[in-house]
C-alpha cells in the first residue's frame, strides 16, 4: 500500500487557496450540514463568486448560508438551491439549472450522501445506492460537459470530487443484484448537453 501511494502524481492543483478559487464558481451537494458545510463556507472565505449549495432541505440550506455569512462576513456569494438526490428528476432540474444560470463550474464536490438503517427504496433502489452512487454520477455526467465547456473558454482545469464513506459497504449484496446500467435508463433528453 505505501508503496502505491508513493507512486501517484504529486503537486496536482487540489488546494484550494485564495489564488485558485477567487472568482470561481463552485457546486458542494450536502452542504448544509458537515465537511459540505465547512467545504461551501471555505470556499466562500477564500473568494469564489459564487458557490452553490445542493442541500434536499432548502430551510436548513437557508440557515447553513446565514451561518457562513456570518462566519466569513460574505454575503451574496453562497446560493441554495434544491437537490434531492433520492429523485432523479430532482437532479435534472438541478443540472439544468446550472447549465442554464451558470457561466462556469470550476468544481463541483458531491459531498452529499445518506446512511440509512432501515431498507428504504428510492428510485427502485436502496436509498443508500440511489443517492450515495447512482445519482451522484447521475449529476457528474450530467454537469461534466459543462465543466468541460468552462474549461476551453475560461482556460481553467476544473475539478469533480467525489466525497464517500465506509457505508458503501455496507450496500456490497444489493449492489452487485444490479445487472444493468442503471443511469443508461434515466431519460435525460430534457437537458441541454453541450457538444465537447
Amino acid at each position: 500500500m505505501a508503496a502505491a501511494v508513493a507512486t501517484q502524481p504529486r503537486n496536482l492543483p487540489l488546494f484550494a487557496t485564495n489564488e485558485t478559487c477567487s472568482g470561481g464558481i463552485y457546486i458542494v451537494t450536502g452542504s448544509n450540514t458537515g465537511l459540505g458545510f465547512e467545504a461551501a463556507k471555505h470556499l466562500v472565505a477564500l473568494g469564489a463568486a459564487k458557490v452553490i449549495m445542493g442541500v434536499r432541505n432548502v430551510s436548513l440550506g437557508e440557515t447553513a448560508k446565514s451561518e457562513i455569512e456570518l462566519a466569513t462576513g460574505k454575503f451574496n456569494v453562497a446560493k441554495v438551491w434544491a437537490l434531492d438526490l433520492a429523485s432523479y428528476d430532482s437532479v435534472k432540474v438541478f443540472a439544468k439549472r446550472a447549465i442554464k444560470e451558470l457561466d462556469r463550474i470550476d468544481a463541483l464536490i458531491e459531498n452529499a450522501g445518506v446512511a440509512v438503517s432501515q431498507r428504504v427504496q428510492a428510485e427502485g433502489h436502496l436509498v443508500t445506492i440511489t443517492v450515495n452512487v447512482i445519482s451522484t454520477f447521475l449529476l457528474g455526467v450530467l454537469l461534466l460537459p459543462k465543466m468541460s465547456e468552462s474549461a476551453r473558454r475560461f482556460g481553467i482545469l476544473p475539478h469533480l470530487v467525489v466525497v464517500t464513506s465506509r457505508v458503501s459497504f455496507d450496500c456490497e449484496e444489493e449492489w452487485n443484484k444490479i445487472k444493468d446500467d442503471p443511469i443508461a435508463k434515466i431519460d435525460t433528453e430534457d437537458i441541454v448537453i453541450l457538444k465537447t
